[in-house]
C-alpha cells in the first residue's frame, strides 16, 4: 500500500505525539530532577518565611532540611551531567543560591539560638 506524502507526514506526526505522550510529556529526566530541586528550594523558602513570622524553631529546622536537600539535588545533578552539558551553569547558579540561603539560615539559627539537627553543608564548596 502506498501512502501519499501528506498521509506519511500525518502518520509521522501522530507517532511523534503518541511517543511524546508516553514519556509523560513533562520533559527529560534531567528537567524533572531540576524541577524537584526547585520544589525543595521553594518549600524551604516558605518554611523560612514562616520562621521569620512566627519565630518557631520547627520552621527553621524544616527550612534548613529542605534547603540542604535542594543543594544535594543540584550538586548530584552537576556531578552526573558534567561540565559539557548546557544546563550545567544554570544548575550551578541554583546550587550556589541555595548554599547562600543555607548560610543565611545558619546565621539566623546562631543569632536566635536555635539548635539545628544538622549543620552540614554538603554540596556547598565553601
Amino acid at each position: 500500500m502506498r501512502y501519499t506524502p501528506l498521509v506519511s507526514l500525518l502518520l509521522g506526526l501522530v507517532t511523534a505525539i503518541v511517543l511524546w505522550g508516553c514519556t509523560g510529556g513533562s520533559g527529560t529526566p534531567l528537567r524533572r530532577e531540576i524541577a524537584a530541586g526547585d520544589r525543595q528550594k521553594d518549600w524551604a523558602l516558605v518554611y523560612f518565611q514562616s520562621w521569620r513570622q512566627a519565630q518557631d524553631a520547627a520552621y527553621l529546622q524544616m527550612a534548613r532540611r529542605q534547603m540542604a536537600d535542594a543543594v544535594l539535588t543540584y550538586y548530584g545533578l552537576q556531578v552526573k551531567i558534567g561540565h559539557s552539558y548546557p544546563d550545567f551553569y544554570i544548575i550551578d547558579r541554583k546550587r550556589r543560591e541555595t548554599c547562600d540561603f543555607l548560610a543565611e539560615m545558619d546565621r539566623d539559627a546562631l543569632k536566635f539560638r536555635v539548635a539545628l539537627e544538622d549543620t552540614a553543608r554538603e554540596g556547598c564548596l565553601r
